[in-house]
């Protein structure tokens, strides 16, 4: 059995308010990596946030009111590369003791119960982006 490629594209069904969650954590990453210089970093989680915006919230640019999000309970499907996912699963690790959601009553929400559902459904191997530099 091959390994799969890191451009080879694999779609994972979640929530639309999980997929908001996810698109705000690597928001809150790209934009520490954008002072920190990391511009592949940058340039993947730009195109992560955008495949989000064009797959669920069917936004397009120029349109007045094409960037509506599903009802928040709607399942989607979101379809990334394998190397986008290794960086969604990233960020959510790295954010995962700073980002807890104040509409997360039962704990799908938070950063490590998202990254177990991106997990299962992706596999493995994924390309493991490395962490910030320390000061």
């Amino acid at each position: 059995m091959s390994t799969p490629s890191p451009e080879q594209e694999t779609p994972v069904r979640l929530t639309t308010r999980q997929w908001q969650v996810i698109d705000a954590v690597v928001d809150n990453e790209v934009s520490t990596r954008a002072e920190e210089g990391d511009e592949e970093f940058v340039a993947t989680g730009h195109l992560v946030r955008e495949a989000g915006w064009d797959q669920v919230a069917h936004w397009t640019p120029g349109v007045a009111g094409s960037e509506t999000w599903p009802p928040a309970d709607q399942v989607v499907t979101m379809t990334l590369t394998r190397d986008q996912w290794g960086l969604v699963l990233s960020s959510l690790d790295i954010w995962a003791d700073i980002h807890v959601p104040a509409d997360d009553l039962d704990g799908s929400l938070t950063p490590g119960a998202l990254s177990a559902l991106v997990s299962a459904q992706v596999g493995g191997p994924l390309r493991e982006w490395p962490m910030p530099q320390e000061d």
